[in-house]
């Protein structure tokens, strides 16, 4: 799991090289579409939390009664594995901003940097399950 979230880490880092390598100055002007994006980077992150909570609950209530329990197990990697797609999602649209839109680099800067908070934020954590044992 720990590989699976750098690689998420490394490809939010080239998302934003490659970004600011490629585009100009831009335009400061915001737009309809601006707030698209910053309407679809709420609903990721919200999305986030309650897609990724209930999934790690629900398997770490399982793994709590039966530390063996493979599905719980996996249901625990898919809930990472969301959070961490939510957290890239809000990089991208950052990106889509700047390349797409003609944003700025203070336009886009915001869904960079949520985008790699909430990776920090849902940085893979062993079960509570296994925490105890």
């Amino acid at each position: 799991m720990r590989l699976v979230y750098a690689a998420f880490g490394v490809s939010m880092l080239l998302v934003v090289w490659i970004t600011q390598s490629v585009c100009n100055y831009g335009c400061s002007d915001w737009t309809l579409w601006h707030w698209v994006m910053a309407g679809l980077a709420l609903w990721a992150v919200f999305g986030g939390f309650q897609i990724r909570g209930r999934a790690i609950r629900r398997s770490e209530e399982a793994l709590a009664r039966d530390t063996s329990n493979p599905k719980a197990l996996r249901q625990w990697q898919a809930g990472q594995i969301i959070g961490m797609a939510f957290a890239e999602a809000i990089v991208f649209y950052g990106a889509v901003v700047r390349m797409v839109l003609g944003g700025t680099l203070w336009q886009a800067s915001p869904f960079y940097a949520a985008g790699l908070f909430l990776l920090l934020l849902w940085s893979p954590q062993m079960p509570h399950a296994f925490a105890r044992n």
